[in-house]
């Protein structure tokens, strides 16, 4: 199985705060079902199904992810991630929090990685495919795509396969519109979705609770300004370099490293000079 952020932790969370929100835990919540509920399988499949039934997508997650200092206490740090993907073979992400921080473009033949920071971006062959760049890059290069499963052709249908428990939770309201509440359980990890009810079963919120690490970090992902009509033209995924950038080699990743911080594989790996 390939290795993506939900079945890995290598990704996305908020709990309740005592003392802040005054909030009854429903029911369902408390008690997990011990086997898989039919019922959220099915939502993750219907879910999955209507988004690999478009030909194209572009949304805005806002991705806030907690880490834990040397003294064991939390901070949550946000940042934007905007997408665009046209299938089979196109993709472009921007990662920014004030600034951009990060952009990456797919043409169906090659990969680019800019820094904007530094100015300088990193360009590499890549298969004809979204699936088999996404594994290509994360394996050979060590860059992961912050939620990457929804960057996939099945996208969130195998790690909930692969979930020890699921439980149906019941309908919230998320972003205005009312959800299907879906929670999974793994070894490592936990997480939770929310599912547009309706003829759009959207993704709007995601969170994904590291249990086994330090402090239990959590990622929390809001997903908005979903469009799957606007058209996605060739230039979107094109590289143009910006004045002055400079292109140099991609570093191998460290294998004898792993992602300490969830989610930061991407923002850590940079090019090398």
């Amino acid at each position: 199985m390939k290795p993506t952020l939900f079945t890995c932790g290598l990704l996305l969370l908020s709990g309740t705060v005592p003392g802040l929100w005054s909030q009854e835990a429903p029911p369902s919540a408390a008690k997990p079902a011990a086997s898989p509920d039919p019922r959220a399988l099915a939502i993750i499949s219907r879910a999955s199904d209507y988004l690999a039934g478009t030909k194209q997508f572009s949304t805005s997650i806002d991705l806030s992810q907690d880490l834990v200092n040397d003294k064991g206490s939390k901070v949550q740090f946000t940042k934007q991630v905007d997408v665009k993907l046209r299938r089979p073979n196109r993709l472009q992400v921007d990662i920014s929090t004030t600034i951009p921080k990060r952009s990456f473009w797919y043409d169906g033949k090659s990969v680019t990685l800019l820094d904007h920071r530094e100015n300088f971006y990193g360009t590499s062959p890549a298969p004809d495919q979204i699936d088999a760049m996404i594994d290509q890059l994360e394996e050979s290069l060590g860059v992961v795509f912050p939620l990457d499963d929804l960057l996939l052709t099945k996208p969130l249908v195998t790690p909930a396969a692969a979930a020890k428990s699921a439980s149906y939770l019941g309908k919230e309201r998320i972003l205005g519109k009312t959800c299907h509440h879906v929670a999974f359980q793994h070894d490592a990890i936990d997480w939770q979705a929310w599912v547009e009810d309706g003829p759009k079963p959207l993704l709007r919120k995601v969170i994904i609770n590291f249990k086994l690490d330090d402090g239990s970090p959590q990622i929390t992902a809001l997903l908005t300004n979903w469009d799957l009509g606007t058209k996605l033209p060739d230039f979107v995924f094109a590289f143009d370099p910006p004045v002055g950038a400079k292109k140099i080699n991609f570093l191998p990743p460290d294998k004898s490293k792993a992602a300490a911080i969830p989610g930061e594989a991407a923002d850590k790996e940079t090019p090398s000079k």
